[in-house]
């Protein structure tokens, strides 16, 4: 008899019951995977996506020197009714390292691109802080065709308004040059958070900084300080939560202000002694809050225009 074992197991998967089969099909979909997609632009980003396939769809954008991993704590606790899409920025983690192309809207196109590839609709956009300032891009670009709701976490309507702040940025990372140094990484990651973190989800976020090579830190160091005009936030006109630590060492609560005057139909939740990255220094009450908002704001109707 040629190939027993491969028989053997043909006669096995045939004994199985089909509801079996499709109740582990269906868990499996509902666990965290990791995917690449390639752009039409030729860059490839990673991604991991976890929930159902049919569930509200959330898309969480990251922070500059991170990854998807900057929600690795948060991931747990959306319900897997969800589907949740925690996309790596080009230049970050796993995602292409091309050597230009690091403005905002290099970035935003290749989220649009994103979403029109895995036909995403109706999905709530969450970006901090460098992801942020794509998801306003997104927002303003993307004319009802994807996005019902925004949420920005250590965001502001443009670069950092106090001059100290945008040239330690200019300057800091203009300065580095590859491998990226240990100290810079763990440094810059800890700037962002005022409270503790656990140690393990800290050294991994030191270890995505310093996956991020020089050339991004350097496109980054133009792109994160120069000035967007505030007018173009009055393009965004989904429902928008803003998240702001008051701890905050990089934003001002009146940067905050400005993003609530600018954008239509934003309000802004304060996150009192926390830092820069509040989803890393209070992944329960972000995700409650996050959930809390979907729930509070149904879907529209896309802009016919």
């Amino acid at each position: 008899m040629k190939h027993p074992i491969r028989l053997l197991f043909l006669l096995l998967v045939s004994l199985i019951p089909p509801a079996f089969a499709q109740s582990n099909a269906a868990h499996a979909s509902d666990e965290l995977t990791s995917q690449l997609i390639k752009l039409h632009s030729g860059i490839t980003l990673n991604y991991v996506v976890q929930g159902k396939a049919d569930g509200p769809v959330i898309v969480l954008l990251h922070g500059a020197g991170d990854s998807w991993h900057s929600y690795q704590r948060v991931l747990p606790l959306i319900p897997s009714s969800y589907r949740v899409y925690a996309v790596t920025l080009r230049g970050h983690g796993l995602s292409d390292h091309p050597s230009t192309g690091y403005s905002r809207t290099d970035f935003a196109g290749d989220i649009l691109d994103l979403l029109d590839q895995l036909k995403i609709q109706h999905a709530t956009l969450v970006g901090h802080s460098l992801g942020s300032f794509v998801a306003q891009s997104v927002a303003e670009l993307d004319q009802g065709r994807h996005i019902d709701r925004l949420v920005l976490i250590g965001s502001a309507p443009g670069a950092p308004s106090n001059p100290q702040v945008r040239e330690a940025i200019r300057s800091e990372f203009n300065a580095l040059h590859d491998p990226i140094d240990y100290t810079f990484a763990r440094d810059f990651q800890a700037g962002t958070i005022q409270g503790s973190v656990p140690a393990w989800f800290f050294e991994v976020m030191v270890a995505e900084a310093q996956r991020v090579p020089a050339a991004t830190w350097h496109g980054l160091a133009t792109s994160l300080t120069s000035d967007e005009p505030a007018g173009a936030l009055g393009k965004i006109q989904v429902p928008t939560l803003i998240l702001w630590g008051d701890r905050d060492s990089i934003f001002s609560r009146d940067e905050q202000d400005a993003l609530v005057k600018h954008i239509a139909r934003a309000k802004l939740l304060v996150y009192p002694g926390t830092g820069h990255a509040l989803h890393w220094e209070q992944p329960v009450k972000f995700s409650h809050d996050l959930l809390a908002f979907i729930a509070a704001t149904p879907n529209h109707t896309a802009n016919p225009h």
